[in-house]
């Protein structure tokens, strides 16, 4: 899969295009022995698109985040295949 970086993209690891999709898989910065993997991508009703992430190994905690917090990296970071 190849990312599309924009020119300061590269330096602040935010990605231009789009390649969010159910089964990618996040670590939250603070937590990096949690994986949670995106279940469903949906629109609000107010026109924010957000994300519904599973915790892998325990489908039964979910949690809803905007997608651009995903996409910022701020927060969450894209796990590596393990």
């Amino acid at each position: 899969m190849t990312e599309k970086r924009g020119l300061f993209g590269v330096f602040s690891g935010r990605r231009t295009g789009s390649d969010m999709a159910v089964g990618n898989k996040f670590k939250k910065r603070d937590a990096p022995w949690v994986v949670w993997e995106v279940s469903m991508l949906t629109t609000g009703t107010d026109g924010t698109p957000y994300v519904q992430l599973t915790r892998v190994g325990d489908h039964t905690m979910r949690k809803t985040v905007s997608r651009a917090t995903l996409e910022r990296g701020l927060e969450y970071v894209r796990a590596r295949e393990f």
